[in-house]
C-alpha cells in the first residue's frame, strides 16, 4: 500500500438500488405518507422474518425502547443491566427515558456479558437485561433467561445470523432493531420492537404511540430492503469469507466465532494486537477507513472505574472493524485483504 490516496472510500454504504427508489416513488404517488398499508406490510414481513407474533415499527429507535418499558411497567429510576460493551445509542435512549443503566463487564474472550457480574448487580429495581448481538456475530442467549428477568435482545442493525440453527431475534422476550444507514436494512431512520407478547399490538392503538409510528414513506423503503435481504447477505458472505481466509493466514483472530454459527456479515471485526493508530495509518495509505469496534465502551462515557471492566477494556483496544458492504469495489476488497495479512 504505497502512497496515500487523495480520498477515502466510505466505511459503510447503504444498499439502495433502483427497486428501492421505485418502491418509495410508488408510495409518494399514492399521496399518503402517513402510517398506513406500507407500514402494516413492513411490520408483517419483519414478524415473519423473525418468527415473531408481533412487530411494530416506529419513526425512531428511542420509541422502541419507550414502548417496551411501557409494556413492562417500568418507571423513571428503574434499573436495566447491560454490558458496557454496547453502542452509545442504546445508552442515550435509556438516559432520555430516565432508566438507570447498570453496567457489567464481558465474559473473557467474548462479546457477551459476564454471568457472575450480572448476578452481583441484580437488585429489586432491576426491570430488564439488554444484550446486543453486536456486529452480526450471533450468540445463544438462553442462559441469560435463567435470571427470570425480561430479556431485551437488540439486533444491532443485523438480521440473518444463526447460532446452532436458531436465528438472532429468537432469544429475547423483546427484540429491538435500529434502521439507520449502518444497519443491514435501512429506512433512513427508525426502530422496531418485536415480541410474542400480544400486548404489543394493543399498545400501538394508544394515541401516544400512534404518533410515533413510522411513516409509509420510510416503510416503503424498508419493504424493498427486506425483500432483497437474502441477496444482500449472500454478497456480504462472499466478501466476508474472503476476509476470513486472510485472517486465518495472518496474525489477527476472530472473536465469538465457532462452527455452529452462520454470520450475515452485517459488520466485519477482527481482534488484533497491532496498536490501533498503526493499523489506521497503514490502511489510510490506500484510502481504506477502519474503526474501533465501538468508539468507547459505556463505562468510559459514564466515568466509571476502568479496572472493573477488564475484559471490556481488552476488547475495546483490540477489536478493529473493517468496511464490508455489497457495493465495495474489487480493488478495495483486495487492499483490505492485503492489510489484514500484513498489519493486523
Amino acid at each position: 500500500m504505497g502512497e496515500y490516496k487523495d480520498s477515502m472510500i466510505r466505511f459503510n454504504k447503504p444498499t439502495i438500488r433502483r427497486k428501492d427508489l421505485e418502491s418509495v416513488l410508488n408510495c409518494m404517488i399514492e399521496d399518503d405518507l402517513t402510517p398506513g398499508n406500507h407500514l402494516k406490510q413492513f411490520s408483517s414481513l419483519l414478524s415473519k422474518r423473525l418468527s415473531l407474533q408481533e412487530a411494530t415499527v416506529f419513526s425512531n429507535y428511542c420509541s422502541a425502547f419507550e414502548a417496551v418499558f411501557h409494556l413492562m411497567g417500568s418507571q423513571r429510576g428503574d434499573e436495566v443491566i447491560m454490558p458496557s460493551y454496547t453502542r452509545s445509542s442504546v445508552l442515550s435512549t435509556l438516559l432520555k427515558l430516565g432508566v438507570i443503566p447498570i453496567l457489567v463487564d464481558l465474559e473473557e474472550d467474548s462479546l457477551m456479558p459476564s454471568i457472575e457480574d450480572i448476578k452481583r448487580k441484580i437488585t429489586n429495581k432491576t426491570k430488564s437485561i439488554i444484550i446486543s448481538q453486536l456486529f452480526g456475530v450471533p450468540y445463544d442467549l438462553r442462559r441469560y433467561k435463567e435470571f427470570h428477568i425480561p430479556l431485551i435482545e437488540d439486533l444491532d442493525g443485523s438480521m440473518g445470523s444463526t447460532v446452532d440453527g436458531k436465528t438472532t431475534g429468537s432469544f429475547g422476550d423483546f427484540i429491538t432493531f435500529n434502521f439507520t444507514d449502518d444497519s443491514i436494512i435501512t429506512t433512513g431512520s427508525g426502530g422496531m420492537l418485536g415480541s410474542n407478547d400480544k400486548r404489543l399490538r394493543e399498545l400501538v392503538v394508544e394515541s401516544a404511540f400512534v404518533e410515533q409510528l413510522m411513516s409509509d414513506f420510510n416503510a416503503s423503503l424498508g419493504i424493498s430492503q427486506l425483500v432483497k435481504l437474502s441477496e444482500n447477505i449472500e454478497r456480504r458472505k462472499k466478501i466476508g469469507e474472503y476476509y476470513d481466509n486472510a485472517v486465518m493466514a495472518g496474525g489477527c483472530s476472530f472473536i465469538g466465532r465457532d462452527e455452529k454459527k452462520d454470520l450475515c456479515y452485517s459488520s466485519y471485526i477482527v481482534r488484533t494486537k497491532t496498536p490501533f493508530e498503526v493499523s489506521t495509518g497503514f490502511f489510510k495509505k490506500n484510502g481504506i477507513p477502519i474503526k474501533r469496534g465501538l468508539d468507547k465502551p459505556l463505562h468510559r462515557l459514564l466515568d466509571e472505574d476502568v479496572h472493573r471492566f477488564r475484559n471490556t477494556e481488552n476488547l475495546y483496544h483490540e477489536i478493529v472493524a473493517l468496511p464490508i458492504y455489497p457495493e465495495l469495489g474489487k480493488e478495495d476488497i483486495e487492499n483490505i485483504v492485503r492489510g489484514i495479512k500484513t498489519v493486523l
